[in-house]
């Protein structure tokens, strides 16, 4: 049988009140080739969307996270060779404590946030602040866990 590729429950609460968009003409293109106007457009975008999920989850208003809070992302994909690596890493340190976010990058999801980071190449690795600006990154390579943590607790 073949899998429902949109469901009508939601798959954070259950709720049945579920509606679909899509956008119609969208594809994705490499952001390092765009003009400022375009750039900018994309981060006000980035900004509403970030604003919205406070507001669906009831902190719409609240006073932004600051820059000393830093996580990272991971981008991965399946077969990729050096992936497991990667996340042998992340989980390293996300049991020491440090936020850690996993991207499958042949997901919608994984795909749209790789494409706000210039992400192209797995496994990548991206430290970023509250305010989801890049402090640090490694595309297509992994970096030793003093890099990186040096890197999130903000030794860089």
């Amino acid at each position: 049988m073949e899998e429902d590729i949109i469901s009508n429950t939601c798959p954070h609460c259950g709720s049945h009140n579920v509606e679909y968009i899509t956008r119609v003409t969208g594809f994705f293109s490499k952001v390092g080739s765009w003009n400022k106007g375009k750039i900018a457009e994309l981060r006000d975008r980035r900004q509403a969307i970030e604003w919205n999920k406070r507001s669906f989850l009831g902190n719409a208003g609240s006073v932004p996270t600051t820059a000393t809070q830093r996580r990272i992302k991971l981008f991965w994909k399946q077969n990729c060779p050096r992936c497991p690596a990667a996340k042998e890493l992340a989980a390293k340190l996300e049991a020491k404590g440090i936020k850690v976010e996993y991207y499958d990058v042949e997901s919608v999801e994984g795909m749209a946030e790789a494409g706000m980071h210039s992400v192209l190449a797995t496994p990548s690795i991206v430290v970023v602040d509250g305010e989801d600006e890049e402090i640090a990154a490694w595309r297509g390579s992994v970096p030793s866990e003093q890099e990186l943590a040096a890197a999130v607790m903000g030794a860089n």
